[in-house]
C-alpha cells in the first residue's frame, strides 16, 4: 500500500458507488485497479449527494475479516478464558490477557508493576507493557468501521446513528458489566437489610447466642466482599470496553481527517479537540455511564423493604429519594448545559491563544501584546462566569447524597413517632443503613449523567466528522498513451468554507471587482487555505469522473448558482505530453494554483472531464515540514539510497546548508520548520519531490524564496537536468525561467489565454510578450512574485506559526538541544507540597483555606450530630415515664410515651436545617475560591507566556504551550474543584465515622491500628504507581497531538504523494503508546480500590464481632449507630483514598502550569521609568549600529559579528545577501526580539537597549513578508488600541487602494476577519498590512519583500504609496530580488553576519570586483536565460 502507482488506471469509473442519478459504474478487471480500489475505497465514503448508495466492494474489508478470523476459534474465545478461576498462562504479551477470573476481577495482574514502581520510585515508558492486541486501535477501528458502514447502508446518512453503532460495538461487554452491577446492588442491599437488622435484634435480646451472632458477622463480611468484588468486575469490564472504543473512534477520526478534501466548518483547533478531549469523553461515558442502571433497582428494593419494616410512613423517606433522583438528573443536566456553553467559549479562547502563539513574533514587533492580552482576558472573563454557574450546580450535586439520607431519616422518624407509632433501635438503624445503601445511586448519578451527556456531545462531533466529504486521487486515463494530463472543456469550482450569510466578507470583497478579479483572488485565497488546512473539496459536485458526457447540472444536484461553489477555472482544454516541462505564469489570482489543484483532485468538476496518467510529486507554495530529521523529510518514508540521495542534495544546493548544521541531515526540524529559513524549507520540499521518483512533478512556485544564484542553479540542475524525462508543471513568477520551458501557459481570469513555446508567444506579441519585455527593461522583475509567500530568509516568517524568523543556519544547532528533538520534561518524585501551597495561595491564601475547612468540618459535623441525636433519642426511650393503661400503671418502654418527644423532634429537625444552610454557604465559598485560583493561575501563566523572550517560542512546540492552556487549564477549571470538594468532604467524613465508632466501642480502635498500618503501606505503593502512570499518560499525549496537527497542515502533500497509509500507521503507533499508560492508570485506581475495600470490610467484620462479644454491655441504639457508620465507611474509605490519588494526579496540571510560571524568564519591561523617550522620538530616524554582536541563544555562534554602520535620517537602504547571511537578524536586533550580546544600537541619540520594549517597538514599523491578519474585525486588525479616528483609518485604506473593497462589506470596518485572514486574498491581506503601517506613522520602517503577494499593477501602486507616504522615514528594505533595491540611496551587502559592502548601488555596480556586482551579474544572466 506504500506507494500506490497512480499511473495505473484509478479510473474513477467510480468505485462501485452509485452516483446521485443512480448510474452504477463498473471497474475494469485489472490487478492494479483492485489494488487501487482497496487503497482508495477502504473506508467507503458517505458523501452527501454523491455516494449515498455506496456498496461495499468484496475486498474493501478483507483485512478486517482476516483479522477477526485469526481470532475466530469463536468470537468470544479469548473472553471465555476469563471464567477460569485461576490461570498461569503466559501465552499473551499483556498480563491482562493471561489473567484468570479472580486476578481480572481484583486487578491482581497489576501487582507486579505496582511493586516495580515502588522499588524504582518511578516508572519509565519501557517499564510499561505495550497495549494488549485486543485493545489495539487497529483491530478495534476496523470493527467499528465495519459496523458504521453497515449502519450507513441500512439507514442512509440522514438517519444513521453513531450511538447505535457504539451500542453494537460494546453491547455484550456492557450487558455483562450491568449484570455484575446488579449483583453489587443486591449484595449491598441484603447486607444492611437482613443481616444488620438481625444483628441489632440480637443486640437487644436479653440472652446471648454466640454461635448465631458470629454466623451473622461472617454473613455480613461475605456479602460485603461480594459487593466489593462484583463492583470491581464491573469496572474491569467497563475500562477495557472504553479503552477499545476510544482507540477505535480516534483511529477512525484520524483516518477520516486524512481523507478529507475540505475542512469546511472544522477548524484545526476543533479537529485537535476531537482527538484529545472527545476521545476522553467517550471513554468516560462507557466507563461510568452504565452505573446509572443500578440506581432504580436499589431504590425499589429499599422502598419495599422499609415499608414492610416501618409501615406506610417509610414511603415518606423513600419518596424523598424518588424525588431527589430526577432533581439530581436535572442538576446534572444543568451542569452539563453550562459545561457545553463553557466548551464553546474555551474553544474560542484556545483558538485565539493558538493564534497569539503562532504569530507571537509579529505581535511583539508591533507592540500589540497588551491588545491581545485584553481580548483573551475578556473571553476568559466570560468563561469564568459560566464556570461559576456550573460550579454551583456541581457543588450541589457533590454534597447532596449525605443530605438526602438526613432529610429522609428526619421526615420518616419524626412523622412516624408523631403519628403515634413506636420505633426501636433495630428498626431505626436498619432504615438508616438501607437509606445509606440507596445513596449509592445518588452519588453515581452526577458522574454518570455528566459523562453520558458529554459523551453524546462527543458522539455528535465524531458523527459530523465521519459524514464529511472524502478526497479521491482517482483519475481516468487519457485516451492517448503519450499524454500525461488531459483536461477537456473542464470548468472547476472551489467550495467555500462557512458561507454564512453573515458579515464574514468571504465573498464580498470580490463583488466590487470585475469578473476577472473575482475568480482570480479566489485562486489565491483558496490555495492559501489549501496549504494551511489541507485540501479543499468538491462539495456537492462530482468526483473528477471519467464519464465524458456529464449529466446536466440539475441531474448532478449542483445548482450552477450554488452559493458554496465559486467557479474558478472556465472551459479549460489542455493536454500535456509525457516528459514535457510546462511553465505556467499569470498575475495574482489568475488561477495558476487552481489549475494544479484541479489536476491533484482538490476542486469540484462542474463540466468536462479530467484524465491523468502517472503518479504525483508535489512541491507546495508553503513548504510543509514534518517534525523529524531533515533526512526523513527528504526520504518521506522511502528507502535510503546513498547515491540518489547525494545527487538530490547537490541538485537542491543543500550540501552547504547541511555542512553548517552540527548534526548535518540528522538535524531535527522544529515545528513548522521553525529552525530553517524559508529558502531552506523550500529546497528540502523540492528535494523530497526529486527523491520520490514520480512521473508527474507539480511545482508551485518553488524558487520564490531563493536568491537568483541558487534559483538558477536549481532550475538548471534539478528541474532541467534531473527531471528531464518527467512531466513537470512549473508555476513561477520569475519569467526568466520560462525561456527554457518546452511550453508556456499564460493564465488570466481562470482561463488559459496564451499557450505555446516562449518564442511563439513572443512572436504572438500578446500579454506574455508585454510582461517579458517589462522584465527585460528592468521594471519590477518580480511580475508578482508568489501569490503566497516569498518565504525567504528575510524577517522570516513573521507568520509561520510564530517560530522565529529567518533562523540562520548557525541556529540550527539549537535544535538538537531543545526543539522537538527533546521530549517534554517529566517531573520526578512525589508532587511537592509547594504545588498545593501555590494553589491555596492563588485561591486566597491560608486564611481563606482555613475558613473553607471550618465550613467543611461544620457541614460534616452537622450530619454526624443528626445521627447521634437519633440514637440518643432512641436510648432515652420513654424517659422512664409512667404510663397508665386500664388503671394499671407501669414504666413505659416506648419512645412515643416520652413527654419530651416534641423537644427531641424539634432538635432533630433543626439539625437538618442547620446542615442545609452550612452546605449552601460552603458551596458558594468553595466555588469562588477554586475559581479565583484557576483564574489567577491562568492570568499569571498567560502574562508570563506573552512576556517570554522569542527564544522560548523557537524551541517550544506550540502544541506543548497550548496543552497548558487547553488540557491543563480545563483540569484546573473543572475537574480539580469537583474532586477536591469531594475529597475534603470525604476525609472529614472518614475521621467522623471512626470517631463515632471509637466513642461507642473504644476496643474498636485497637483493630484500627494494624489496619491503619496496612493502609499506609498500600497508600505508599499506590501513590507512586498511580502518579507515574498519570505522568506517562500526559507525556505520551503531546507527540500524539503534534502528529495530528502536523498531518492536517500537510494534507495536500500527503494526498499528492499518496502517503495516507504511512501517516495512519504512525498515528496508530502514537495512539497505542498513549493508550497503554492511560489504560493502566485507570486500572491502577481500581487495583487500589479493591485492596482498600478489603481493609474496610475487615473493619465492618470487627465491629460486628465486637457487638456480638459485648452483648448486654452496650445499648442497642449505640450498637446501631456504630454498625451503620462502619458500613458507610466501606465504600467511603476506598473512594476517599482513590480520590486522594486521583486529585494528586490532577494536581500535576497545577504543577505543569506553575512550572512554566516559575521557569519562564521575562524579556525586558514594556516601559522603564525615567527612560521613557520623548513622545515625538525618533524625530529624524538616524540609525547607528556600533560593533553589534548577537547570538540567538547562549552557547550558539554569533549571527551578527561586530556590525557597525550609520544610516542617515530619511535614507532608503537596501539590504541584500545570501540565505543565512544575517539580513533578518538585523531586524530582529533592531526590534530587540533577541537582546544584543555586545555593542549598541542608537536611534536619534537614544540607546535602544536602555528603554522599555513597548516604547521602542511602538515607534518602529515593519511590513512583513507574509501578511498576518487576526480573527476579529477589520478595524481591530488595523488599530487594536482604537487610537485613531475612523477618518484616519479610511484614509489609510484609501491610500492602499483597499477602501473600495472594505466599503463593499456589509459591516464595513466591523466586518469579520476569519482565521488567518482566510476571507481575503493574500494580496489584499498584504495591502491591509501596509495600511496598518501607514496608520502608525513611524520614522523607522523595515520592509520585508512586502509586495511579494501582489500582481504588477497593484505592486506599482503600493510601491508608489510607500514612496510617498514614507518619504520622510528611514526605510530598510530586506530584498532578494535585486532590482527592488536599485532605487535605494545605498545598498548593504551582508555575508556571514558581517557588512561586506555598503555604498550607493551605482558605485557598487561600477566596481566589477564588488559582491553586489557579482550577484547582479548572476541575476542578469538568469534573466536573459
Amino acid at each position: 500500500m506504500k506507494d500506490v502507482d497512480i499511473r495505473t488506471e484509478y479510473v474513477i469509473p467510480e468505485p462501485e458507488c452509485k452516483t446521485v442519478n443512480g448510474k452504477s459504474l463498473d471497474f475494469e478487471n485489472c490487478k492494479e485497479q483492485e489494488k487501487a480500489q482497496r487503497e482508495l475505497c477502504e473506508n467507503p465514503l458517505e458523501t452527501a449527494g454523491r455516494v449515498e448508495g455506496l456498496s461495499l466492494d468484496p475486498f474493501s474489508h478483507s483485512c478486517m475479516q482476516i483479522r477477526d478470523e485469526e481470532n475466530q476459534k469463536g468470537k468470544y474465545h479469548q473472553s471465555l478464558h476469563l471464567f477460569k478461576p485461576f490461570r498461569s498462562s503466559t501465552k499473551q504479551q499483556h498480563p491482562v490477557d493471561n489473567a484468570g477470573f479472580f486476578s481480572f476481577m481484583t486487578f491482581s495482574w497489576l501487582t507486579s508493576l505496582a511493586l516495580l514502581a515502588y522499588k524504582k520510585r518511578q516508572l519509565l515508558l519501557e517499564d510499561v507493557w505495550p497495549l494488549s492486541k485486543y485493545e489495539s486501535s487497529e483491530v478495534n477501528s476496523r470493527r467499528l468501521e465495519r459496523l458504521w458502514q453497515r449502519e450507513l447502508k441500512e439507514y442512509g446518512q440522514e438517519k444513521a446513528s453513531l450511538n447505535r453503532v457504539i451500542w453494537r460495538f460494546c453491547r455484550t461487554r456492557l450487558v455483562f458489566s450491568v449484570i455484575c452491577l446488579m449483583v453489587t446492588m443486591v449484595a449491598g442491599f441484603c447486607g444492611p437489610a437482613f443481616l444488620v437488622k438481625r444483628l441489632l435484634d440480637y443486640a437487644s435480646l436479653n440472652e446471648s447466642n454466640l454461635q448465631y451472632g458470629l454466623l451473622l458477622s461472617l454473613g455480613l463480611f461475605l456479602t460485603e466482599i461480594i459487593r466489593s468484588w462484583s463492583l470491581a468486575m464491573t469496572w474491569a469490564l467497563n475500562y477495557r470496553t472504553a479503552a477499545r472504543l476510544r482507540g477505535a473512534a480516534l483511529t477512525m477520526a484520524f483516518d477520516k481527517i486524512l481523507k478529507l478534501k475540505n475542512m469546511k466548518e472544522k477548524t484545526l483547533g476543533e479537529l485537535i479537540n476531537i482527538c484529545s478531549s472527545d476521545g476522553q469523553r467517550l471513554f468516560e461515558a462507557i466507563a461510568v455511564g452504565s452505573l446509572l442502571a443500578g440506581g432504580p433497582l436499589v431504590a425499589i428494593l429499599g422502598m419495599i423493604y422499609n415499608a414492610t419494616l416501618l409501615g406506610p410512613t417509610a414511603f415518606l423517606g423513600s419518596a424523598i429519594f424518588v424525588l431527589f433522583y430526577p432533581a439530581m438528573m436535572f442538576v446534572s443536566r444543568l451542569t452539563v448545559y453550562f459545561r457545553r456553553k463553557c466548551i464553546s467559549v474555551t474553544d474560542e479562547r484556545v483558538q485565539r491563544m493558538n493564534e497569539v502563539i503562532s504569530f507571537i513574533k509579529f505581535i511583539k514587533m508591533y507592540a500589540w501584546v497588551k491588545a491581545f492580552s485584553q481580548s483573551i482576558l475578556k473571553i476568559r472573563e466570560l468563561e469564568h462566569q459560566i464556570l461559576e454557574h456550573a460550579g454551583y450546580f456541581q457543588s450541589i450535586s457533590v454534597g447532596i447524597a449525605p443530605i438526602v439520607v438526613v432529610i429522609a431519616s428526619v421526615l420518616t422518624f419524626s412523622v412516624h413517632l408523631l403519628l403515634g407509632y413506636d420505633l426501636t433501635a433495630a428498626e431505626a438503624f436498619t432504615v438508616v443503613t438501607v437509606f445509606n445503601a440507596m445513596t449509592f445511586s445518588l452519588k453515581v448519578t452526577p458522574f454518570s449523567v455528566r459523562s453520558l451527556s458529554e459523551g453524546s456531545v462527543a458522539v455528535d462531533r465524531f458523527k459530523s466528522l465521519f459524514l464529511m466529504e472524502e478526497f479521491h486521487i482517482i483519475r481516468k486515463k487519457p485516451e492517448c498513451s503519450q499524454i500525461a494530463i488531459e483536461l477537456k472543456s473542464a470548468t472547476l469550482a472551489w467550495d467555500f468554507l462557512n458561507t454564512s450569510a453573515q458579515s464574514s466578507p468571504k465573498m464580498t470583497p470580490k463583488l466590487k471587482k470585475d469578473r476577472h478579479e473575482s475568480k482570480g483572488k479566489k485562486g489565491t485565497r483558496k490555495i492559501k487555505q489549501n496549504e494551511q488546512n489541507g485540501p479543499l473539496t468538491e462539495q456537492n459536485g462530482y468526483l473528477l469522473t471519467n464519464s465524458d458526457e456529464q449529466p446536466s447540472p440539475d441531474e448532478k444536484g449542483i445548482s450552477l448558482t450554488n452559493p458554496r461553489l465559486q467557479r474558478t477555472l472556465h472551459n479549460i482544454n489542455l493536454s500535456i505530453e509525457k516528459g514535457k516541462l510546462v511553465g505556467i505564469c499569470g498575475s495574482v489570482g489568475s488561477g495558476k494554483t487552481s489549475l494544479i489543484s484541479a489536476v491533484l483532485g482538490q476542486m469540484t468538476l462542474m463540466e468536462g472531464s479530467i484524465a491523468v496518467d502517472g503518479n504525483f510529486a508535489y512541491v507546495a507554495q508553503q513548504a510543509w515540514m514534518q517534525s523529524t530529521t531533515i533526512r526523513e523529510n527528504i526520504l518521506f518514508n522511502k528507502t535510503y539510497n546513498e547515491e540518489r540521495y547525494n545527487n538530490v542534495l547537490a541538485a537542491c544546493c543543500l550540501r552547504q546548508d547541511l555542512a553548517v548544521l552540527s548534526s548535518g541531515d540528522m538535524t531535527q526540524v522544529g515545528e513548522h520548520g521553525a529552525n530553517l529559513s524559508g529558502g531552506q524549507r523550500q529546497r528540502i520540499s523540492l528535494a523530497r519531490a526529486l527523491y520520490s521518483e514520480r512521473s508527474i512533478y507539480i511545482l508551485d512556485d518553488p524558487l520564490s524564496a531563493l536568491d537568483a544564484h541558487v534559483g538558477n542553479h536549481i532550475f538548471n540542475n534539478a528541474i532541467k537536468k534531473q527531471l528531464n524525462l518527467k512531466t513537470v508543471l512549473f508555476i513561477t513568477h520569475q519569467l526568466q525561467y520560462l525561456v527554457n520551458c518546452d511550453e508556456v501557459l499564460l493564465m488570466k481570469d481562470g482561463s488559459i489565454t496564451e499557450r505555446g513555446s516562449h518564442e511563439e508567444l513572443m512572436v504572438l506579441n500578446g500579454d506574455y510578450a508585454a510582461m517579458f519585455n517589462n522584465l527585460q527593461l528592468g521594471d519590477n522583475p518580480h511580475i508578482e512574485v508568489k501569490n503566497k509567500k516569498n518565504v525567504n530568509s528575510s524577517l522570516k516568517k513573521t507568520q509561520d506559526k510564530g517560530q522565529t524568523g529567518s533562523v540562520k543556519k548557525e541556529r540550527n544547532a539549537k535544535k538538537e538541544t531543545d526543539l522537538l528533538g527533546q521530549s517534554e520534561d517529566k517531573e520526578k518524585g512525589a508532587l511537592p507540597w509547594s504545588v498545593y501551597g501555590v494553589y491555596i495561595q492563588a485561591a486566597g491564601g491560608p486564611l481563606t483555606f482555613f475558613f473553607v475547612m471550618i465550613l467543611f468540618v461544620m457541614n460534616v459535623g452537622s450530619v454526624a450530630f443528626n445521627n447521634w441525636w437519633l440514637s440518643y433519642w432512641i436510648k432515652a426511650g420513654s424517659g422512664n415515664t409512667s404510663v397508665t393503661v386500664k388503671n394499671e400503671t407501669y414504666v413505659g418502654q416506648s419512645m412515643k410515651d416520652n413527654p419530651h418527644m416534641h423537644y427531641y423532634a424539634r432538635i432533630y429537625a433543626f439539625s437538618m436545617v442547620a446542615m442545609l444552610i452550612l452546605k449552601a454557604v460552603r458551596g458558594i465559598v468553595f466555588v469562588k475560591g477554586t475559581l479565583r485560583a484557576s483564574s489567577r493561575l491562568h492570568d499569571e501563566l498567560f502574562r508570563k507566556i506573552l512576556r517570554a523572550p522569542m527564544k522560548f517560542f523557537d524551541i517550544t512546540p506550540s502544541g506543548r504551550i497550548l496543552n497548558r492552556f487547553s488540557k491543563d487549564m480545563d483540569e484546573v477549571d473543572t475537574r480539580l474543584p469537583f474532586q477536591t470538594e469531594m475529597l475534603i468532604q470525604n476525609i472529614i467524613l472518614v475521621f467522623c465515622c471512626t470517631g463515632v465508632i471509637g466513642s461507642v466501642f473504644p476496643w474498636f480502635l485497637v483493630a484500627v491500628g494494624p489496619l491503619a498500618i496496612l493502609f499506609m503501606i498500600l497508600n505508599q505503593v499506590s501513590r507512586i504507581f498511580i502518579r507515574e502512570l498519570k505522568r506517562l499518560d500526559n507525556i505520551t499525549l503531546s507527540p500524539f497531538l503534534s502528529h495530528v496537527a502536523s498531518s492536517i497542515q500537510g494534507l495536500t502533500t500527503i494526498h499528492a504523494y499518496n502517503k495516507t497509509a504511512e501517516y495512519r500507521h504512525r498515528y496508530q503507533e502514537l495512539l497505542d503508546a498513549n493508550q497503554a499508560p492511560f489504560f493502566l492508570f485507570t486500572c491502577a485506581m481500581r487495583w487500589l480500590a479493591v485492596r482498600l475495600d478489603v481493609v474496610s470490610i475487615i473493619l465492618i467484620g470487627t465491629t460486628a464481632v465486637i457487638i456480638v462479644f459485648m452483648h448486654g454491655h452496650i445499648p442497642p441504639a449505640y450498637a446501631g449507630l456504630a454498625i451503620s457508620y462502619a458500613i458507610q465507611l466501606t465504600g467511603l474509605f476506598q473512594f476517599t483514598v482513590r480520590l486522594a490519588s486521583e486529585t494528586e494526579a490532577r494536581f500535576t496540571s497545577v504543577e505543569r502550569i506553575h512550572h512554566y510560571i516559575k521557569i519562564l524568564e521575562l524579556e525586558a519591561s514594556a516601559h522603564i521609568k525615567d527612560k521613557t523617550p520623548p513622545a515625538d522620538w525618533p524625530q529624524h530616524g538616524q540609525l547607528t549600529f556600533g560593533n553589534v554582536e548577537m547570538r540567538y541563544r547562549e552557547n550558539l555562534p554569533l549571527v551578527l559579528k561586530k556590525v557597525s554602520f550609520t544610516i542617515k535620517p530619511q535614507e532608503k537602504i537596501g539590504i541584500v545577501g545570501r540565505t543565512g547571511s544575517g539580513k533578518s537578524s538585523l531586524g530582529i536586533a533592531l526590534f530587540r526580539l533577541v537582546e544584543l550580546s555586545g555593542g549598541s544600537i542608537i536611534i536619534d541619540g537614544v540607546n535602544i537597549t536602555e528603554m522599555g520594549l513597548a516604547d521602542l517597538r511602538s515607534k518602529l514599523s515593519i511590513i512583513p513578508q507574509e501578511p498576518v491578519l487576526f480573527t476579529g474585525t477589520v478595524r481591530f486588525n488595523l488599530d487594536p488600541f482604537q487610537q485613531f479616528s475612523e477618518e484616519q483609518v479610511w484614509d489609510a485604506l484609501e491610500r492602499t487602494h483597499m477602501k473600495e473593497c472594505i466599503s463593499q462589506l456589509p459591516l464595513k470596518l466591523e466586518s469579520e476577519v476569519m482565521e488567518n485572514g482566510e476571507n481575503f486574498s493574500v494580496g489584499e491581506r498584504q495591502l491591509i498590512c501596509v495600511a496598518r503601517t501607514l496608520l502608525r506613522r513611524c520614522k523607522v520602517l523595515i520592509l520585508d519583500e512586502a509586495t511579494a503577494a501582489m500582481d504588477t499593477e497593484t505592486d506599482s501602486l503600493v510601491q508608489e504609496t510607500i514612496r510617498e507616504s514614507f518619504a520622510d522615514c528611514t526605510m530598510l528594505t530586506i530584498a532578494h530580488r535585486l532590482n527592488t533595491v536599485l532605487s535605494c540611496d545605498r545598498v548593504m551587502v551582508l555575508s556571514q553576519g558581517q557588512v561586506v559592502e555598503f555604498d550607493k548601488p551605482s558605485i557598487l555596480l561600477a566596481n566589477e570586483n564588488s559582491r553586489f556586482c557579482a550577484m547582479f551579474a548572476e541575476n542578469k544572466i538568469a534573466v536573459k536565460g
